[in-house]
């Protein structure tokens, strides 16, 4: 990825001039189509098209070469083959061109040869500079100066271009170009489309990054294939967050490609689209699951409103429908809840005696016969205390539609609350008048209710992390740990040497001695007092409960030797005769918690919490926050494990020490981002977690360092 430059990025959205190279004069040719499109719609800056052989392009005055055109020029669309295009770039940059839209296909998507251009491609835009963005691209749209420097197949049904305060960033060009396509249909209007195709220059992130900083710009969408630069996506999400605009994102691919099997079961637990979904949930990105949800949400994020609570209030001409809605309301973590007696009163002096004012609101199919009822209940709603979003569901109801829109536009225009309708059946008339009108319309009750829910989780998310690195931190005893391990030619750490490299980070272990044979373990076992664990100790065998590797609860000198000597008898058959032994003492706490850190390829250093014990890929509870986290990011990652509640007073059994296990969440988050560089993967499993006040303890620990610089 290139550096940073904000300016060619404006220039590229807000471009004054436009260059088109191997521009065609027939608009049905790919390379004609961009000339065709701006003039269709009325570009407002300069159109200069670039034809060797031809003095005039479409009515426009053609130039030979970049050379013959006097002033400035904010971007170039390159449409030349993929042969030709590198050659294209380096004389765009020559001119001073600060950015360029490559759209021809035959880069790395083809492999091979391909492959090879695309990195001269990439040697042209290191060594100049200038912007590109592409190849395989459709180009872009910026509605509001009606820059349309694509050849999609988009525009082709003509009508106007509904502009609005949303825009659009795909990876894909042809799928991107359908979103859009339905967004428009939906009524959901956008600023700008861009497609960044192979990305050999410009990322998603990047485009998005320009994007934020538009005034016009309120509501961020993108689809994503895949993430190649996470770390800049989450400090795009962070200027996001702190501008109120919120990014509303699909990315596909939800596969277990990068949950393939490791040493330890952070690397399982964190596939590809596990750190992606906590990454995004950590740092305020709206995720979705589709086409459908992303429009659903763009509708009700588009209007600029936020709710300041979760409480749902729905009126609706249908006691079923209100009922559905409720139903898919609670679903989507919103309160349906009845109004107080008080405000029933009020509700019921307006409505038939047979509907129901408690909410959800009946008005019955009366509201067809008297459209003024509408009115009436929703000035009545609008003023209740406990209602933070307003449903409206109706439908059919065409020959009535004008006096129950008056109400509804009424009512959300008194209003900063967000309000929705549903209306189902019926012509459509209605539907696209309140489109028009700027109001979120929707024909399905749970489509509704679930964008109402991400608008919530957006308005309520909490404050992003700002992590502080702990002063206790033992950094010199860390550097001893891995440069003893790096001397020996060792990539895994054994028990002991990983659990002194967490305990320089002030995490709470277990007191354990090394042991070589049994009748070291028997005096081990007398230092600590009480009863012990005895373990295999070993920088080859990672898992050492698989093959019986741990001996628990274990009193008695007898006891002890005979099992140590058992444990040196496995070691040997499982290939590691210089395995020694571990005489741990037995710590308290039921609880049984893993925390662990890996370096993801997009993301860079991430931390997964989860339930642990042996049990935990089976019960496959985790979540993931990128690192570093502080001590209240660390908290929300481990309440929202499914099995929380477990935190809690369960069946008389005490609350169990939250703010503890995530304070070493915290401090591993410091771990995984000062070692990334060298520590691959890193399990503590368990971290045994005790009652409120009593702390936590970690009984077993994993590092495996990565592999040397060549």
């Amino acid at each position: 990825m290139g550096a940073v430059d904000t300016t060619a990025i404006q220039r590229l959205l807000h471009p004054r001039s436009i260059a088109i190279l191997g521009a065609s004069d027939n608009p049905i040719k790919l390379s004609g189509r961009p000339i065709e499109l701006m003039k269709r719609f009325g570009y407002t800056g300069r159109l200069l098209p670039i034809n060797a052989r031809r003095s005039e392009v479409q009515g426009l005055p053609a130039f030979r070469s970049l050379d013959d055109i006097d002033g400035d020029i904010d971007l170039a669309m390159v449409m030349l083959p993929a042969d030709k295009v590198v050659d294209g770039v380096r004389d765009c940059a020559k001119r001073g061109i600060p950015a360029a839209i490559v759209g021809a296909s035959g880069f790395a998507e083809v492999g091979g040869r391909g492959e090879a251009l695309q990195q001269q491609l990439q040697d042209v835009i290191a060594e100049t500079g200038i912007r590109v963005l592409g190849p395989n691209c459709l180009g872009m749209f910026s509605l509001r100066d009606r820059a349309l420097p694509t050849f999609t197949s988009a525009m082709d049904e003509g009508g106007e271009l509904r502009e609005g305060p949303v825009s659009f960033v795909s990876q894909s060009g042809a799928f991107g170009t359908f979103i859009f396509s339905a967004a428009q249909a939906a009524g959901l209007g956008i600023s700008h489309f861009l497609n960044t195709g192979n990305e050999a220059d410009l990322s998603v992130a990047e485009v998005l990054g320009g994007l934020v900083e538009t005034d016009e710009t309120k509501v961020l969408m993108a689809y994503l294939e895949g993430v190649h630069h996470g770390r800049e996506l989450l400090q795009v999400a962070r200027r996001a967050h702190e501008l109120d605009k919120p990014i509303l994102a699909v990315k596909v691919g939800r596969s277990e490609a990068g949950a393939r099997a490791a040493q330890s079961h952070t690397a399982s637990l964190a596939g590809e689209d596990a750190v992606f979904d906590g990454a995004t949930r950590q740092h305020g990105i709206v995720r979705l699951d589709g086409m459908e949800q992303l429009l659903d949400a763009g509708l009700v994020f588009a209007d600029g409103r936020r709710t300041r609570g979760r409480r749902l209030t729905t009126l609706s001409l249908s006691g079923g429908a209100g009922v559905l809605m409720a139903d898919q309301a609670s679903s989507n973590g919103l309160q349906v809840q009845p109004w107080d007696e008080a405000w029933q009163r009020r509700m019921a002096e307006v409505i038939p005696p047979f509907g129901s004012p408690r909410n959800p609101v009946d008005l019955t199919a009366t509201l067809i016969s008297d459209p003024g009822m509408l009115r009436r209940a929703m000035e009545i709603t609008v003023e209740h205390p406990g209602t933070d979003m307003i449903a409206v569901l109706l439908g059919n109801s065409d020959n009535a539609s004008g006096p129950l829109i008056d109400a509804i536009e009424q009512a959300y225009r008194s209003t900063d609350r967000p309000l929705v309708v549903v209306w189902t059946g019926g012509s459509g008339r209605p539907r696209r008048r309140l489109q028009d009108l700027g109001i979120p319309c929707f024909t399905d009750p749970g489509r509704a209710a679930a964008a109402l829910g991400k608008l919530a989780d957006f308005s309520l998310r909490p404050p992003l992390p700002t992590a502080e690195r702990p002063d206790d931190i033992d950094d010199q005893v860390v550097r001893g740990i891995l440069r003893d391990a790096r001397e020996q030619g060792r990539r895994q750490l054994n028990e002991y040497e990983s659990s002194r490299l967490i305990a320089a980070y002030g995490v709470p272990c277990s007191g354990a001695f090394p042991a070589d044979d049994p009748d070291a373990a028997v005096a081990a076992a007398r230092d600590l007092g009480g009863p012990v664990a005895v373990k295999l100790l070993s920088d080859h065998i990672g898992h050492k409960s698989d093959i019986g590797g741990v001996r628990l609860g274990l009193t008695g000198d007898a006891t002890i030797r005979t099992a140590a000597a058992e444990l040196l008898d496995i070691a040997r058959e499982a290939g590691d005769p210089a395995a020694r032994l571990l005489v741990q003492r037995m710590a308290g706490g039921d609880t049984e918690l893993i925390v662990g850190i890996k370096r993801d390829p997009a993301f860079g250093p991430v931390v997964v919490v989860g339930f642990g014990g042996v049990l935990v890929e089976v019960l496959a509870d985790s979540q993931i926050g990128v690192a570093p986290l502080d001590a209240d990011a660390a908290k929300r990652l481990l309440t929202s494990l499914r099995g929380s509640r477990l935190f809690g007073e369960v069946r008389g059994k005490p609350a169990r020490d939250l703010d503890a296990a995530a304070d070493v969440v915290a401090r591993l988050s410091w771990l995984a981002h000062d070692l990334a560089e060298d520590v691959a993967e890193l399990d503590v499993n368990p971290l045994l977690l005790d009652q409120v006040g009593k702390g936590v303890v970690a009984v077993d620990c994993l590092a495996v360092l990565t592999r040397p610089e060549a």
